[in-house]
């Protein structure tokens, strides 16, 4: 019995098959992809009707073009003569300090007196409004800060100089500034007399001081212009001006650019729950602004994050919401400002979100006037896709679990299946080979019962060729005990009768048995010499019918006294044989005919063909049957069931032969009983 080897689980089919059933890993990765192909679709069609509302928006501010439009158009001034004002939610207190704006701060504009000195005094510009009332919160850089000795004498010491509009084209202009930190004087320009509708607050800084002013709406007339005036010494002359513009004429102020109510109440017709529309001049920066995008909370989940890492797409630039912000840029701006739309997508700073912004431009004669820039958050696709995905994840996942446990159910008993086949033959079979006991086949309708069922016969075939083996000893015993019994008898009689002179008939006794014992040794030759020339043999093409036709015709004049008929095909039959071989079977056959036929009756040779199978070449005796028993075991080697007292040698070797000639065609050979006799077929198959 052989040793049981005990496997490695990783050698075992259970892994195996659990491994086979990884490639259900396959399906969330087929619809991972087909997400991300569902997700560019509907980004691409979110970009298309993006540009189409954006282009809808332009062309309706277009039609409803007044003076909030007029105002931004671009009549030859510098950018640097517009000053941006933020809207701002609550009025902020007038104190000098910065806390109220450090949102806005980061949106400050800063003007020099000199851009090469850094030393120069500047000033930061920074300025919003909330209803008729502009605040502005300046700081200055003085590293001297002189404060003048009155409120008289403003001119005498650090101060700001504020220039609005006036009659006549010529500007008024204010000086601004304070004995010591706190309120603020307001003192017209030329006069000297106070301005009580201005009012702020005086702060020193670390870089010099801040004035925080509040002047109303109406004053301004969307036009202004403020200096920050450098003194360091008292009643000098001033050594450096940081003005936002010029400040003689009013058409030398900065515009004031902040949105307007006439915008605000053309985009608050439009629904502002998913998108924000932004309303931008030639300057790019914001004249009116609605809505917002989503503001949906980011999920922190590992699937999430991992959804980010593989969708977020290389190039797509990061920037923050654009809440607040008072002027916008981005390619898509540029381009609309040139006259033709475009859209972009942006990755939101700090979050997962992408932020789609579609930008139009405003016509108006054939002149672009503005942009209108509408944005939306695509973190609807991203919880459609984010929904799927954990949906598909969830149901593969239950697919993995029930088909790797049905899989690793499936291979436990298999497994097991195969484990009882073997241990059922290593039990059957002995160290020495022998076969102990009977092997009773299973039932079952699968490859492992055929498999059972055909180990079981070949177990069979060995069971009967091992008796065959072990029989071969007491037959070839038989077949020598004769003949010696024969020379020895002979020889001792013959040594006893040598004296009389009669010895001639036992020594002739004596030489028949050894020329029995030659002949023996002499098939046993043969049988040996024909299985080994079977190897080089050469088949060649011939005529089968034709062929027959004249063995059987050698036959007749071999063998005068017996009868034959022969039944061919009526035409010719090509195929590839070897002529000698074919022709030693038929001899075997036609020779075991003749033993066996009835005396009187005729010997048939047949060849049938049977065009889609094989031909069949047939000896046909009348005589006894073979019993059913002995069919399968009449083409063994030394199998023999002819009458031990017939005086003959047989050694059951030519039926055997006929078998591996057979064979050697690709063949086979059966015996087949009928009614009043016996059969023999050798089945040649045809080549395709």
């Amino acid at each position: 019995m052989a040793e049981k080897t005990r496997l490695h689980f990783t050698q075992t089919l259970r892994f195996k098959l659990l491994l086979a059933s990884l490639s259900l890993v396959l399906i969330p990765w087929a619809g991972y992809h087909y997400l991300s192909e569902m997700e560019r679709s509907l980004r691409h069609a979110q970009e298309v009707l993006l540009l189409n509302r954006a282009e809808v928006v332009a062309n309706m501010l277009a039609t409803n073009d007044g003076d909030w439009l007029a105002d931004s158009r671009v009549d030859g001034a510098a950018p640097i003569q517009s000053l941006y004002v933020h809207p701002l939610h609550s009025p902020p207190a007038i104190d000098g300090y910065d806390e109220e704006w450090l949102d806005l701060k980061a949106k400050s504009r800063r003007f020099r007196a000199n851009a090469t000195d850094a030393d120069a005094v500047s000033l930061q510009w920074l300025a919003g409004f909330y209803g008729d009332s502009i605040y502005i919160m300046a700081e200055i850089s003085d590293p001297t800060l002189v404060y003048p000795q009155s409120e008289r004498a403003l001119s005498r010491g650090d101060h700001l100089l504020l220039a609005l509009p006036g009659p006549s084209g010529k500007s008024r202009k204010y000086r601004i500034g304070t004995p010591a930190p706190g309120w603020v004087n307001v003192v017209e320009y030329e006069s000297n007399r106070q301005q009580a509708a201005i009012n702020g607050e005086w702060q020193e800084t670390e870089q010099g001081y801040r004035v925080e002013l509040r002047i109303p709406r109406p004053l301004s007339a969307g036009h202004l212009s403020l200096s920050a005036v450098d003194i360091d010494e008292a009643g000098a002359n001033p050594v450096g001006i940081a003005s936002t513009s010029g400040w003689d004429s009013n058409k030398h102020l900065s515009r004031l650019v902040m949105p307007t109510m006439q915008v605000d109440s053309l985009l608050h017709g439009l629904d502002g729950k998913s998108h924000r529309y932004t309303v931008l001049n030639r300057e790019r920066q914001v004249i009116g602004r609605y809505g917002k995008v989503d503001q949906a909370v980011d999920t922190n989940s590992l699937l999430s994050r991992l959804l980010a890492i593989f969708s977020l797409s290389a190039g797509e630039k990061e920037i923050d919401a654009r809440k607040g912000v008072g002027r916008l840029d981005g390619p898509e701006i540029r381009r609309s400002l040139t006259g033709e739309g475009a859209v972009y997508r942006y990755k939101i700073a700090g979050s997962k979100r992408l932020l789609l912004s579609a930008a139009q431009p405003i016509m108006v004669k054939d002149k672009t006037l503005g942009s209108v820039v509408v944005e939306q958050s695509t973190q609807q696709i991203l919880l459609l896709q984010q929904s799927a995905f954990e949906r598909l994840l969830l149901i593969s996942l239950i697919l993995f679990i029930i088909t790797g446990g049905t899989l690793l159910l499936f291979a436990t008993n298999l497994t097991r299946r195969i484990t009882q086949l073997s241990q059922k033959y290593n039990r059957a079979v002995s160290r020495d080979g022998r076969i102990r006991e009977k092997v009773q086949a299973v039932k079952d309708k699968d490859e492992l019962g055929e498999l059972d069922r055909s180990l079981s016969a070949l177990l069979k075939r060995s069971t009967a060729y091992t008796g065959y083996l072990e029989s071969m000893a007491s037959r070839l015993s038989h077949e020598f005990r004769t003949p010696l019994a024969m020379v020895q008898s002979s020889l001792e009689i013959a040594r006893e009768a040598r004296a009389q002179g009669n010895g001639t008939t036992y020594i002739e006794r004596a030489l028949d048995g050894t020329r029995r014992l030659n002949l023996i040794l002499t098939r046993i030759g043969e049988a040996s010499r024909l299985e080994q020339s079977l190897q080089s043999s050469e088949k060649e093409k011939l005529d089968l019918t034709a062929f027959c036709r004249g063995l059987c015709d050698g036959y007749a004049i071999t063998y005068p006294q017996v009868e034959f008929a022969c039944r061919q095909a009526t035409g010719p039959l090509w195929m590839e044989l070897s002529p000698d071989l074919i022709s030693q079977a038929i001899d075997k056959l036609v020779g075991n005919a003749i033993d066996y036929h009835q005396p009187g009756s005729a010997i048939v040779i047949e060849v049938e063909n049977d065009p889609n199978e094989a031909v069949h070449i047939k000896v046909k005796n009348k005589g006894p049957r073979i019993a059913e028993n002995d069919m399968s075991r009449l083409f063994y080697a030394m199998e023999s069931k002819r009458e031990k007292n017939d005086n003959q040698i047989h050694l059951g070797l030519g039926l055997y032969l006929v078998r591996l000639i057979a064979e050697f065609h690709e063949g086979s050979a059966r015996v087949e009983n009928e009614a009043d006799g016996v059969c023999f077929v050798i089945t040649l198959p045809h080549k395709r």
